[in-house]
């Protein structure tokens, strides 16, 4: 039982990580639900049962609804021929803090995964009335409900560090984000091009000003361009970005796309020379794989956890102007054949750690051990 609070395939990450998880447990002949109160999570294999509780009413922003409490209680209680396990994504909505107390109580085993929102980052730099109101409901309702999981999930390595801090008493099991190779592979006889690709959500968390400004100020020629694509999830950030490529001059080689999927996603990622993903705040970010997979170097931050970056080609930096400003520099001076040789690099790294054939049998193993393990 997957419960999530958002679904939807334009919410990006979680809601992406969620569904294809489901759909490859399902693919396995395992039973698997998602319960879930806002968006169309589209089609999905025909094994996955879904459980929505629509948001509604004063407390919708929490995700919440009238149905919610008694839904979940329901599903808790369920008794089937086989025991079920609770894997809990996120942590800031009602979804999440009325799983982990009726599994408790129903004694189902659950498994909590964070997906960065308990980033440091996210917790100190998004201005003072947000960091408050997150801190007082941690410390109010989530963490005592949370910390009552059987694991704690940690993306990467980096992750398990700020979630140990967290929840010290946990049992924490690392195990990446992964992504299917077989449907990211670069299109035969692609052209790339004098391109700097932005794939992501439009937030300041995203460090899309970061990449605007260092473009802007890199010595490189004016045939270079960047596209920046993805939904708009700050108006008003939205709105800086467009205010920085005018006060940079530079309105003729950036151009904002808006979401993309797909075949027009696809093309995009094998026109480009590289792309830059100078995020604040990341676990891994599937985009960096998605890439990778197509023979695509990125430029990313260490605060993904891509620890192993480098060694696939990729660049690793600060979320900062000045380390960004040279690797895009660097990036530009790539001749054809180092650029490959990256994009190669990338695929076999991310072939060996980060697809679903790597990954999808230590989820395997781990809710085998909770659903097999003593009650409670």
């Amino acid at each position: 039982m997957h419960v999530a609070a958002d679904i939807a395939p334009v919410s990006g990450g979680v809601p992406a990580v969620v569904r294809r998880l489901s759909e490859k447990l399902a693919a396995c002949g395992i039973p698997v639900q998602i319960a879930f109160a806002t968006g169309d999570p589209g089609p999905l294999h025909p094994g996955i049962e879904l459980c929505k509780f629509p948001a509604s009413g004063a407390a919708a922003a929490w995700a919440w609804g009238p149905g919610l409490r008694s839904g979940l209680a329901g599903l808790a209680a369920r008794s089937d021929n086989c025991r079920p396990v609770f894997h809990i994504h996120g942590v800031w909505a009602a979804p999440q803090y009325f799983a982990a107390g009726y599994a408790h109580s129903a004694g189902v085993p659950f498994i909590v995964t964070a997906h960065g929102m308990l980033e440091p980052w996210l917790l100190n730099e998004q201005g003072f009335r947000i960091s408050i109101k997150k801190r007082l409901y941690w410390k109010i309702f989530a963490c005592r409900a949370l910390s009552r999981a059987n694991v704690v999930h940690a993306i990467t390595p980096q992750d398990r560090e700020h979630l140990s801090r967290l929840f010290p008493h946990n049992r924490i099991e690392i195990i990446p984000n992964a992504v299917d190779t077989d449907e990211y592979i670069e299109s035969p006889g692609a052209e790339r091009s004098r391109k700097i690709l932005f794939l992501g959500r439009i937030e300041p968390k995203k460090g899309v000003d970061l990449l605007l400004t260092a473009f802007a100020q890199a010595r490189i020629s004016a045939e270079w361009s960047v596209d920046v694509a993805g939904p708009v999830w700050s108006d008003s950030y939205m709105a800086g970005l467009r205010s920085l490529v005018v006060k940079f001059g530079i309105e003729k080689r950036v151009r904002f796309r808006g979401p993309v999927f797909g075949a027009e996603k696809n093309s995009l990622m094998d026109q480009a020379w590289f792309m830059a993903v100078p995020s604040h705040s990341e676990v891994i970010g599937l985009v960096n794989l998605e890439a990778a997979a197509r023979r695509l170097p990125t430029i990313t931050t260490h605060e993904t956890g891509l620890h192993d970056w480098e060694s696939g080609g990729g660049v690793l930096i600060r979320p900062e102007v000045a380390s960004l400003k040279k690797a895009v520099e660097d990036a530009c001076s790539w001749n054809k054949r180092e650029r490959d040789d990256r994009g190669a690099a990338g695929r076999r790294l991310v072939e060996q750690r980060y697809s679903w054939k790597a990954v999808l049998p230590l989820w395997l193993q781990l809710y085998d051990s909770l659903a097999s393990g003593p009650a409670g």
